[in-house]
């Protein structure tokens, strides 16, 4: 119970912030499940909220509820790839905002260099990137723009649709409150863009799975039915954007088993998160289990080399 109470306290300034939004943000009242949508609440309010629940922050329940509480307070990482990733999301989603949240250093920047590094401190409340890091964000954003979608450049649906925009309901079954941000909200579908190392369906359908983008496309569907007053969703589609050469664009639409195993996964969280806050106990991980393999995972001898290492008689 104490450790329950000093996360409160640790998270008080982060709730007071988001309630604000609600005040001072535009917003339209949904259909169902008392659900709202603000068009243009900043990411920083949006990931401040602690009161109603995201996908991001439901994900560590399926390890286990200390996880979850744990999560609450860490601090954000960051690397490459994710920078990389979020500077790709403004070029195509919000280019307007490119000279207010990135920081562009002149020539080639290098984590051992001293310049750099002073660089990067200096603009630590923005994204900084080097030169050549911003180009090739651009040319994959023009590759994904260009992309044919339902015959049109995907860039069209983009620009049909309100990008970034929260979407905030609450699940019937829980009673709980939860909260979504898309992407693209475009009248037909919802748009999801990934950037990835994998570029081939088989490699992302093994990474949406174990980074919960199941979870993400059934929540989010929810969420935009309880808005729309709709009994079937608008179609979920994820736009994946290779970062290597050759930036392959890949477009993928959550069917249906993979949505049925988004929505078993956010039944678990929001039945653990339920549980454990009615009994206020958040267990870890703590188990003793016997490990075994897969058939697709035993090891298998290599045969090829062994004729050259037989004696004649």
């Amino acid at each position: 119970m104490d450790q329950w109470i000093s996360l409160e306290e640790a998270l008080k300034d982060v709730r007071a912030l988001a309630q604000a939004a609600f005040t001072v943000y535009d917003s339209s009242q949904g259909k169902e499940a008392e659900s709202v949508l603000f068009p243009k609440m900043p990411a920083t309010v949006y990931h401040a909220d602690r009161d109603a629940l995201s996908c991001s922050m439901l994900k560590p329940l399926l390890i286990s509820p200390a996880h979850f509480q744990a999560s609450l307070v860490a601090t954000g990482s960051s690397s490459a790839a994710k920078d990389f990733g979020s500077l790709v999301h403004l070029l195509l989603l919000e280019p307007e905002l490119i000279n207010d949240e990135v920081a562009v250093y002149p020539g080639i920047g290098s984590a051992r260099d001293r310049e750099y590094k002073t660089f990067q401190a200096a603009n630590g409340h923005r994204l900084a990137v080097d030169e050549p890091t911003l180009a090739s964000a651009r040319r994959l954003v023009q590759k994904v723009a260009s992309t044919l979608f339902r015959g049109r450049p995907l860039i069209r649906f983009i620009e049909e649709s309100m990008t970034e925009c929260s979407v905030y309901f609450t699940e019937p079954v829980t009673g709980l409150r939860l909260r979504v941000r898309f992407d693209a909200f475009h009248p037909n579908f919802s748009f999801d863009l990934k950037t990835t190392r994998h570029a081939t369906p088989a490699a992302f359908a093994r990474d949406a799975v174990d980074f919960g983008y199941d979870l993400q496309a059934y929540m989010y569907s929810l969420a935009r039915s309880a808005y729309e007053g709709r009994t079937e969703a608008a179609p979920f589609v994820f736009i994946t954007a290779e970062t290597a050469t050759p930036n392959s664009v890949c477009i993928h639409t959550a069917g249906s088993t993979f949505l049925e195993n988004g929505a078993a996964k956010l039944r678990e969280c929001l039945a653990t998160f339920k549980a454990c806050t009615t009994v206020a106990h958040w267990p870890d991980l703590s188990c003793q289990t016997t490990l075994g393999i897969n058939p697709w995972q035993q090891f298998v001898p290599g045969q090829e080399w062994r004729g050259a290492t037989e004696v004649e008689p």
